[in-house]
């Protein structure tokens, strides 16, 4: 089993997210927000971010859907999410074990995972997806250029360079 990037590790994320929103559900569109929320929290204006800010954390949401959707059936599947059919479709909301079972995980991790996660609900919670999708946008577009400015060799020749093949 790996343990970084895993359903497991994603999961516990999930939970510790929808625990701090409780009694809200989301969807898992919603969920990867939120999740990129939690990690990268200073890159929005919150706490210190739980990762470091390398140039490819945006594309962090491109591939971590189908593992969160896994470690949510994980958690699902251990009674820690509900699912709830909403008219927009399944969405999963925090059972009511969650926060008994996130006290007894105790850790630095997850206690820092779960202040954080009271942050990002209160700033992102109550916000439409599209809303909290475009500042993520503006953010990653932000790291883009300040990375391709800072270190332009990672990145390739840039429009005014000249392209040299060996």
């Amino acid at each position: 089993m790996r343990p970084l990037n895993s359903p497991l590790e994603l999961g516990l994320r999930a939970l510790v997210v929808l625990t701090a929103s409780f009694p809200r559900s989301f969807d898992i569109d919603r969920l990867v927000l939120m999740d990129y929320c939690l990690l990268h929290s200073a890159d929005l204006g919150g706490p210190p971010s739980v990762l470091p800010p390398v140039p490819t954390r945006g594309g962090e949401l491109g591939v971590k859907r189908s593992v969160l959707e896994h470690g949510v059936q994980v958690m699902a599947r251990a009674q820690m999410v509900d699912l709830v059919a909403t008219a927009d479709g399944l969405t999963y909301r925090a059972s009511e074990e969650a926060a008994p079972f996130l006290r007894l995980v105790d850790s630095p991790l997850v206690r820092s995972l779960s202040e954080i996660a009271a942050w990002a609900a209160s700033e992102f919670s109550d916000l439409p997806t599209d809303e909290v999708r475009d500042r993520i946008r503006a953010i990653a577009d932000r790291w883009t250029e300040q990375w391709t400015d800072e270190f332009p060799s990672w990145f390739g020749p840039g429009p005014d360079d000249e392209e040299t093949l060996l």
